[in-house]
């Protein structure tokens, strides 16, 4: 059974404890920042985690002797970030797998570039190098409030009814007991520890997913799922699932401006009293109006919240599916401008944690989950083989006649998706658009003398658009010159 991260915060940590902490993450910080700028680069992975460690951490130029941590730390932080730089390199060969089947070599050369490209063997072939060298961004790294201990680095214990952690501090035989709130579970494994502005302690430890997470069976429908952003999901049958995700993010979105606004205004104060010789004032504005600690703690409480609201609408989708189609969102969304605003709102959609969510919620409950190219398929109207002209969440049918939600819509072609072999996972939006034009042009016209749209009377076995719904709610509506009531077509498909 894989492994998930829990976490355990402390209570009631005294403040010396909590400086000699904050010490050791500053130490593990800089063994860190060190070992992603040296090793950082492509020329890493032909060194081995034990080979760094030993030839340039122990012999050679003894860098773990500068650290001022007992061996058994730095050699965790050490460990811990060449982990992190090897996690970068795999991100980055996803990145090129996904590059070299967009690209327009040969089905066999893609495969024979995919295999290396998994095994480890790319550095062998100058196109793929290549490839690496562009996806691959050389990174850095400040963290500095991180301390991880392997599984002799700590020991949980309980003690006067409350549950308590060892763990190892900058004096050799003496330990720092940290109190835990609420908590009653002993903690066995390596662990890492974050050590917070606000005085405590989050420990955080890996347990088996069987005893933290839900694991009751699935459901036995198949839906094809749109990811949105006013709702978690809106699936092929016409649901939605997590509303008012919309509404968390953009409530978040919206006081954050404001707070920066307030926040660079008191910064211009401080700066402008510091010109003219100020420097009590300049000093006591940074201070008390410029310091991190609320905004971290409201950050953390959004992504707790987020988090919840996201895993509570995939666990609602699995309670009546067992194989679930989502569209391949991974790549960044370019080239739409939407206003400053909204475009800052988006922004913050978390459309890599829903992805991550339906991976382990399905992983958990016994479901499947494939991914789909998700070019144009709020557009695309299968039942009258043509697309649609989209206006905000409507999507108008060619003849005028229907309204459908465009949600429900990209959820149903998604399904669809799952079983077209004409149009792959990794093909590119312009061979998707071209597919799609050629299934129109050879498709029937739909039948317009009885007023229905499509070869078989309908576009979508979907409810239509309610008139009460944005686009759609227009009084009236112009088809062939005639001014109609448009709810006369708001019926059921």
């Amino acid at each position: 059974m894989p492994l998930v991260t829990r976490c355990a915060t402390s209570r009631g940590l005294t403040a010396s404890k909590h400086r000699r902490l904050a010490e050791i993450a500053r130490l593990c910080g800089r063994v860190r920042a060190e070992a992603w700028n040296r090793y950082g680069g492509l020329g890493t992975l032909a060194r081995s985690n034990r080979a760094i460690r030993d030839e340039d951490w122990l012999r050679g130029p003894k860098l773990g002797e500068r650290t001022g941590l007992p061996a058994r730390v730095w050699k965790a932080a050490l460990e811990d970030a060449l982990n992190g730089i090897r996690a970068t390199g795999k991100a980055a060969a996803a990145d090129v797998v996904r590059a070299v089947w967009r690209s327009k070599r040969p089905d066999s050369k893609k495969k024979a570039l995919s295999v290396k490209l998994r095994d480890g063997t790319w550095h062998e072939d100058r196109t793929l190098h290549r490839l690496m060298r562009k996806h691959w961004r050389r990174g850095h790294s400040s963290v500095a409030d991180q301390i991880v201990l392997d599984v002799q680095g700590h020991k949980s214990f309980e003690h006067g009814g409350q549950r308590w952690i060892e763990v190892s501090s900058l004096e050799k035989r003496r330990r720092i007991a940290i109190p835990l709130g609420k908590f009653d579970r002993p903690i066995t494994g390596g662990v890492r520890l974050r050590v917070r502005a606000d005085g405590e302690v989050d420990v955080l430890y890996a347990v088996d997913e069987a005893e933290a997470c839900v694991t009751r069976p699935c459901g036995e429908a198949e839906v094809g799922l749109d990811k949105g952003y006013s709702e978690v999901f809106a699936d092929s049958d016409g649901e939605r699932h997590g509303e008012g995700f919309g509404e968390l993010l953009s409530a978040e979105s919206d006081r954050l401006k404001a707070v920066w606004a307030a926040r660079r205004k008191l910064k211009a104060v401080a700066e402008k009293a510091a010109r003219k010789g100020k420097f009590t004032k300049a000093e006591r504005v940074r201070r008390h109006n410029l310091g991190r600690q609320k905004l971290t703690e409201r950050k953390r409480r959004h992504r707790q919240a987020v988090r919840g609201h996201v895993y509570h609408a995939c666990h609602s989708v699995l309670d009546k599916a067992g194989s679930l189609v989502v569209e391949d969102l991974r790549r960044p969304i370019r080239g739409y401008d939407r206003g400053r605003n909204q475009n800052r709102r988006l922004s913050g959609w978390v459309k890599g944690l829903v992805q991550e969510a339906v991976e382990t919620t399905s992983r958990r409950r016994g479901a499947s989950v494939d991914e789909v190219n998700a070019a144009y398929t709020s557009q695309w109207l299968p039942g009258c083989a043509s697309f649609g002209k989209r206006a905000g969440d409507a999507v108008h049918c060619p003849t005028g006649r229907v309204v459908c939600d465009a949600d429900t819509v990209a959820a149903v072609n998604i399904l669809q998706r799952k079983t077209d072999e004409g149009i792959g996972r990794f093909l590119p939006y312009r061979e998707v658009r071209r597919v799609l034009e050629g299934r129109s042009r050879q498709a029937p016209r739909p039948c317009e003398a009885d007023g229905r749209c499509g070869v078989d009377g309908s576009c979508l076995r979907l409810p239509r658009r309610d008139s009460s719904c944005g686009v759609s709610a227009r009084a009236e509506t112009a088809i062939n010159g005639e001014r109609i009531n448009s709810n006369e077509y708001n019926c059921v498909l």
